[in-house]
């Protein structure tokens, strides 16, 4: 009988290495863990590849797409450009048994708490908590893609989350590429030894454009 998806949350701030670990995770259980791409309306940096990491599109589509209801959730960030998590891969991929991947803010975990809030048993949280300001700072600068204005935006950013990582389920203190991973492998394989799932045989699920109901 096939499980339930989990929904995998993660967040943290910019510059801890969300990105770096989770592209190692999704490598190493390739056949149950699938990352759900985040729409922007912001243009992609360099090194950036439209539909891996992020979906870009403009700002007219992203408006059209809120109207049609097609985000899990949604965010107008410093109000200047929006992010939002399609809904669509999010519930196909649970309904299939298999584990979706978000790289969200604290007010995304917020919104999908919300808004799946019969599903509650199914989300983790996994906050990626930095050792200090000044190694964030120094992650930061190394990207070289940041400026000065949006650099300090951040660093203040990074003080707000850190206080919401309590109201995870886990934190994981960042050290090297190699702790990280091994860190998040061993909460990805907990979820699924230590924690019963339930069959799909048992579950219906009804999606009335606002929210999921879950129903025996």
């Amino acid at each position: 009988m096939a499980d339930l998806g989990k929904i995998f949350l993660i967040c943290g701030p910019a510059g801890v290495g969300k990105s770096t670990v989770c592209q190692r995770l999704l490598a190493h259980f390739p056949e149950h863990l699938r990352r759900i791409t985040t729409a922007t309306t912001r243009a992609p940096r360099p090194d950036e590849v439209n539909d891996v990491d992020y979906c870009f599109i403009d700002e007219a589509t992203f408006l059209k797409y809120i109207a049609e209801d097609k985000f899990l959730e949604y965010a107008n960030v410093h109000k200047k450009y929006f992010y939002g998590t399609p809904i669509a891969p999010v519930l196909s991929n649970m309904r299939h048994g298999i584990d979706s991947l978000l790289i969200v803010d604290v007010q995304g975990i917020r919104s999908i708490r919300q808004r799946l809030h019969h599903l509650s048993r199914l989300i983790v949280t996994i906050f990626i908590m930095p050792e200090d300001l000044g190694v964030l700072e120094q992650r930061l600068h190394l990207r070289h893609s940041e400026s000065t204005e949006n650099l300090a935006w951040r660093l203040q950013s990074a003080k707000h989350e850190i206080k919401f990582a309590k109201h995870c389920d886990y934190i994981v203190l960042s050290g090297s590429k190699e702790e990280d991973f091994l860190s998040m492998e061993s909460i990805y394989r907990r979820e699924h030894t230590v924690q019963e799932k339930a069959s799909l045989d048992f579950l219906r699920f009804i999606y009335d454009g606002k929210q999921l109901i879950l129903q025996r």
